[in-house]
């Protein structure tokens, strides 16, 4: 949806619809041109003679030589064609980034936001066992101050996770086009799909056919054929034509059959023109008018007829110094552009991978720690239900769980992000590298077991405060 809504990307696929009428246009260069000629003369004039003349012809021209202009021509329009067919995998490759990252963030956000979820229920519960205890008189002072500052620190991070959700959906929007009361509702389950590696020690190279690379070769391709073009540009160019007519005095019809045969030679010589034509003709019956390149209309007579011109213009090609002077100075920007770009690809996987390392440490780190303290919390479950310690030391305890379990969602996402960018980088499937794999189907790893674990941690008894028993309030919405 986002690549079909995307407009840079249609201008683009309108943009290679040119490429065809480009290379159609060159191709009928190579076909004879034909044409219908009219050429007519009129006198009425006092005191002479009235005139009337009237020439009708087919013309044909075709081009017997160039010095493989065209074909040259024809060539730099097919490789400008396939530099903006890479072009345009850039720009696909960009908008599906952007899509991509904004989607992985917002599932980052949606679960975060319902971890959230079900710590609020434990913070109901504690509200609800403080307000006891603020009753009967048994929390100091020192405990309530305390107490009111852990609530209004997770009130803060429950109203930023809210917003975060929030703005990761219109993020998310914004990559795909879509307004902002759109409805985009996204497949849940995606940990469960998705299983992850260690980036391991092996090389990492950019694909030799990534995009970048194909269109700085194929732009030296095309400086290379403009210098050919301008080292060629003294070949002549020959073109052979002809007619077939009548003509006549009297009006139609027409009386008189002509006909002949034409050659055309052009050259560029050292910043030199030179131009020649000649022309040889036939007229059966009657006068004629043989029409001169430079010196206008001639009368001829009945049987063969000729003419030849030719022309020199000495140094009128001014402009040519600078045609070789900027196809040097083209080459040479191509050329530094490509080292540049070899740079940048280089430099950029490395920093991609030196952050893929890091957050798959983090990830790791806060995984390990969460399964330690999953283990605690449970030791401290079973001792909360012997009364062996308070309420509030567990949820103590559970609340080191939830950091913990936090940061590492945030760690998994964020490598999931990295390596998403490092493989479109490297030309690697998005979908099965090196680095995680999606599943069609639910993967059990244990990431998804500790999320599951946690949800069904929910306390089913309710909290009791200290000291005497009171009656018991009305349960909040979340209390089970």
């Amino acid at each position: 949806m986002g690549l079909e809504r995307n407009a840079q990307l249609k201008l683009e696929k309108t943009k290679s619809g040119l490429f065809p009428i480009l290379l159609s246009e060159k191709w009928k260069q190579y076909l004879p041109k034909l044409g219908v000629h009219y050429f007519g003369i009129f006198s009425r004039n006092q005191e002479q003679l009235d005139q009337e003349y009237r020439d009708v012809r087919l013309q044909i021209q075709q081009l017997l030589y160039d010095g493989g202009e065209i074909e040259r021509d024809k060539q730099k329009i097919e490789i400008k064609q396939l530099i903006q067919s890479e072009e345009k995998k850039i720009l696909r490759e960009k908008i599906i980034q952007n899509i991509s990252l904004a989607y992985l963030n917002l599932n980052k956000r949606i679960l975060i936001d319902s971890i959230y979820d079900l710590r609020l229920e434990r913070y109901q519960l504690e509200k609800k066992k403080s307000d006891l205890e603020i009753q009967t008189n048994l929390l100091s002072p020192n405990e309530f101050k305390s107490q009111k500052q852990w609530e209004v620190e997770f009130l803060a991070k429950r109203f930023h996770t809210q917003a975060a959700k929030e703005s990761s959906l219109l993020e998310l929007k914004q990559s795909m086009f879509l307004a902002p009361n759109e409805s985009l509702v996204l497949e849940p389950g995606i940990t469960e799909r998705i299983q992850i590696f260690e980036p391991t020690n092996a090389p990492i190279e950019v694909d030799e056919n990534h995009p970048v690379r194909k269109k700085n070769r194929l732009q030296i391709e095309l400086s290379n054929l403009e210098e050919e073009s301008l080292k060629n540009d003294w070949k002549p160019k020959l073109v052979l034509g002809g007619y077939f007519g009548r003509n006549g005095n009297n009006g139609f019809p027409l009386q008189n059959e002509i006909y002949g045969v034409s050659l055309g030679f052009q050259a560029n010589l050292g910043g030199s023109s030179f131009v020649s034509n000649t022309q040889n003709g036939f007229q059966s019956e009657g006068n004629g008018i043989q029409r001169i390149p430079g010196y206008g209309p001639q009368a001829v007579g009945p049987g063969e007829n000729a003419f030849q011109s030719g022309s020199i213009g000495l140094f009128d090609e001014v402009g040519r110094d600078k045609k070789r002077f900027d196809s040097q100075l083209s080459q040479f920007q191509i050329h530094s552009e490509k080292e540049q770009t070899e740079l940048f690809l280089r430099n950029t996987s490395k920093s991609i991978e030196v952050r893929l390392r890091e957050e798959y440490s983090k990830y790791s780190l806060y995984l390990d720690y969460v399964q330690s303290a999953f283990h605690s919390l449970k030791q401290k479950r079973e001792e909360k239900k012997l009364n062996l310690i308070s309420d509030l030391e567990y949820l103590r305890v559970e609340e080191e769980v939830f950091i913990a379990l936090e940061k590492s969602i945030e760690h998994y996402f964020n490598y999931i992000s990295t390596a998403f960018e490092l493989v479109i980088l490297l030309g690697e499937d998005p979908f099965r590298n090196r680095y995680y794999q999606v599943h069609h189907s639910k993967y059990k790893s244990m990431f998804t077991e500790l999320l599951f674990d946690w949800k069904e941690l929910t306390p089913k008894e309710n909290l009791q405060p200290r000291g005497p028993k009171k009656q018991k309030l009305t349960p909040f919405f979340l209390e089970e």
